[in-house]
């Protein structure tokens, strides 16, 4: 093990140009990050504990970027390398967490949930902490699925340690200066009260899988809030549930549980409970919104037979809540955390799954110190197209009608942003990009966004069934699938149209968001494997897919109108994108990333690495005040999308900076205090420009790294060998 940490950073340094160590880290305070903490600094998956993805930093803007220059490659070693530290693993390659950059250190977490420790100017690896964990034996232990994929999203740096997230019934932070553990809270998903299941086919506990993101951290009361899921599909089922410990105790102590869904023996009035305990409560309908305008429906004027054995009763034991696939934003003036919850498991089949199925795909405030849902605003009623509200939750602050409000802006797979009031979930606004609106299929039929078979022109109020209504009866309690009573296949078109992190530059009041075309499946509500009568069958579209492309909107955060738009084709768009002194940074699976005009949408540059680009770029600053930019290559989820590379290639960190050199030109101040100017109804499309010639140390990147890392995959192996004999 040490000969393998010291072989990398050697290797790293020899290609490289050597410098020392920038000395001590640092703690940062328990502020949220701001001045010129925040230009150097990206602590959280999201840059800052409000979700923000935006960077104050201003080295590195749209007159330099095109004169960026690699400083350095850590190439990620092939996942196979670490299977003996995990039996039983599958192993899966590469990273897909943002880098993180404190006081002038990188921290990464690669998808076999092993922690890097980088300087950021010279790329050495201060520490690597390996996880070890046995998969095998766990299954036995604890309630876990099948699945055996690390699959880890997220990094954050609170407090001098650092959170991953939450995988195998476990919460574990990393001593960020020296890389050992500094706590490991195991077994948290053993015996789940309420939890057991009873049905013809299936007897024992429901089961856990997927990990959700790192918990929310209250730092004022040093309290975490960390979800845990029964995952989306057949093979879960476990009660989803989200706890509260306090980090002041080591090992931390649970302070509460709240559960998302009611028992597995069911409780009847499951919805009706959480609207008479919270602040308030809201559904979102598609129809009311389009047909009188109401931007939410408050879960009072609600009639109690819609909503009635909400999840069942009994409850199926293959539904759950999807994992907490996102950042949480955290208040720290008011100790509240705002999470989004994932679909609802069991999708496209609904028979034994009635009612509205709270807190599936839903916004929620929740105190730190209590557990205490205040208020919540679910998305997507009854799901029955994995419409979860995964992904950051921002939370900002922004004057609505001369009054300064503390709003939550928030996007989901479904492609839509809502803007809600901080205080009580109400809706200010939603954003539906035009683009969702209707499709031209090949045989020349125009219709909306899913389609049953015949469905030529379909009733846009539900989007050809898409959105299913908190008003009716019918599809509260016995509409069994999105096309019932038709047992044929069903399009689901686009599937994922939000399957990234927005960004939200508080100084312009401007949201960044991509929407993708092109993910689409033929669903047909079929016999899951095991005769479970709830799952489907997914399959391709059957002729009438879209192109593969992607729409970057930015849309004025204080009325959701679009400022500009812009169009990427070829791909559709996973991973996320960020925003800093006027570029707004898309990495994409076409190779590319893209950089374009933050103002104006305008294409300023773009550069190719020759595999797919799928995570989130950070920027921050070495020890020195110098901005690197940090991009990762490879990973996963590329094939699905219209990537150029497979879905699972190992991929590299890469750091860039502006030349040594460089002479930074005088910048003319842009007046940024009277906010935004109006928006426009009408989108004003960014005008094109063709990129500039890409320098041949752009790509020749790939070639690099691919070298690399064979050459540190088989060294690395002949010294673990030959340490283990001594």
């Amino acid at each position: 093990m040490q000969g393998f940490k010291q072989f990398i950073s050697l290797l790293v340094l020899a290609i490289l140009t050597a410098s020392s160590f920038s000395g001590a880290l640092q703690i940062a305070d328990a502020q949220i990050p701001s001045g010129s903490r925040a230009a150097s600094n990206w602590e959280y998956i999201n840059h800052d504990s409000w979700g923000s993805n935006y960077s104050p930093q201003d080295e590195i803007n749209k007159d330099n970027v095109k004169d960026l220059e690699v400083k350095w490659i850590f190439p990620f070693p092939e996942a196979s390398t670490f299977a003996k530290y995990q039996p039983g693993v599958v192993p899966f390659e590469g990273a897909i967490t943002p880098p993180l950059i404190v006081n002038g250190t990188v921290y990464l977490a690669s998808n076999m949930r092993n922690v890097y420790s980088f300087d950021l100017k010279t790329g050495q690896l201060n520490w690597v902490n390996i996880y070890n964990y046995d998969w095998n034996e766990g299954k036995v232990r604890l309630p876990e699925s099948g699945v055996s994929t690390p699959h880890i999203h997220g990094l954050e740096y609170v407090d001098g340690k650092l959170y991953s997230s939450n995988l195998n019934c476990s919460i574990r932070a990393v001593d960020a200066s020296k890389g050992s553990l500094a706590f490991d809270v195991n077994d948290i998903c053993r015996d789940v009260e309420g939890n057991f299941y009873s049905w013809p086919l299936y007897q024992g506990p429901g089961k856990f899988g997927s990990p959700s993101h790192p918990g929310g951290i209250y730092r004022k009361e040093n309290v975490i809030v960390a979800g845990f899921t029964g995952a989306g599909a057949g093979w879960g089922g476990g009660r989803t549930f989200v706890d509260g410990y306090d980090l002041n105790q080591n090992p931390p102590k649970q302070l509460w549980r709240t559960f998302l869904q009611p028992p597995a023996e069911g409780d009847p009035e499951w919805a009706i409970k959480a609207c008479d305990t919270a602040v308030a409560g809201w559904y979102f309908s598609y129809k009311a919104w389009k047909q009188d305008g109401k931007l939410g429906i408050n879960c009072k004027d609600v009639p109690r037979e819609n909503v009635i054995n909400d999840w069942g009763v009994p409850k199926h034991y293959a539904s759950a809540v999807s994992a907490i696939w996102g950042q949480m934003a955290v208040d720290e003036e008011t100790g509240i955390v705002y999470l989004a919850t994932g679909n609802q498991g069991g999708w496209p089949n609904q028979t034994y799954t009635v009612g509205p199925n709270l807190y599936a795909a839903t916004i929620i405030a929740i105190k730190a110190k209590t557990g205490q849902i205040l208020w919540w605003y679910q998305t997507v009623v009854r799901d029955m197209v994995e419409g979860d509200a995964s992904w950051n939750t921002i939370l900002t602050k922004m004057k609505i009608n001369g009054v300064e409000k503390k709003v939550i802006i928030k996007t989901s797979t479904t492609g839509l942003i809502w803007a809600l009031d901080a205080a009580n979930g109400e809706p200010i606004w939603i954003f539906e990009p035009p683009v969702l609106k209707s499709r031209k299929d090949p045989d020349g039929a125009i219709r909306g966004r899913s389609a049953g078979i015949p469905c030529t022109g379909c009733d846009p109020l539900t989007q050809d069934g898409y959105w299913n209504d908190i008003r009716s009866r019918f599809d509260m309690q016995e509409k069994k699938w999105l096309n019932y009573p038709n047992a044929d296949w069903f399009y689901w078109i686009p599937s994922r149209a939000g399957e990234s992190d927005i960004s939200l530059n508080p100084e312009t009041n401007t949201i960044y968001v991509p929407v993708a075309s092109g993910v689409d499946l033929a669903v047909k509500a079929g016999i899951f494997t095991g005769g479970a009568g709830l799952h489907g069958t997914p399959g391709t579209s059957r002729g009438l897919a879209q192109a593969k492309n992607v729409t970057i909107y930015a849309v004025d955060a204080l009325t959701g109108n679009v400022k500009w738009t812009n169009f990427i084709s070829g791909v559709a768009y996973r991973g996320g994108l960020m925003s800093s002194a006027g570029v707004l940074y898309i990495p994409a699976a076409d190779g590319n990333l893209y950089m374009f005009d933050a103002d104006t949408g305008q294409l300023v540059y773009k550069r190719f690495f020759g595999t797919s680009l799928v995570v989130l770029p950070t920027i921050g600053k070495t020890a020195d005040g110098k901005s690197r930019l940090m991009v990762i290559t490879g990973g996963r989820e590329a094939a699905i999308i219209g990537g150029i590379t497979p879905q699972n290639v190992p991929g590299a960190l890469m750091s860039f900076g502006l030349p040594d050199n460089y002479v930074q030109p005088k910048q003319v101040q842009k007046d940024v205090s009277e906010g935004p100017k109006e928006a426009k109804d009408a989108p004003k499309e960014a005008a094109k420009e063709e990129p500039r010639e890409i320098p041949s140390q752009a790509s020749s990147i790939p070639y690099m790294v691919a070298g690399i890392s064979v050459v540190i995959i088989a060294v690395a192996l002949v010294i673990r060998a030959r340490t283990s004999k001594k």
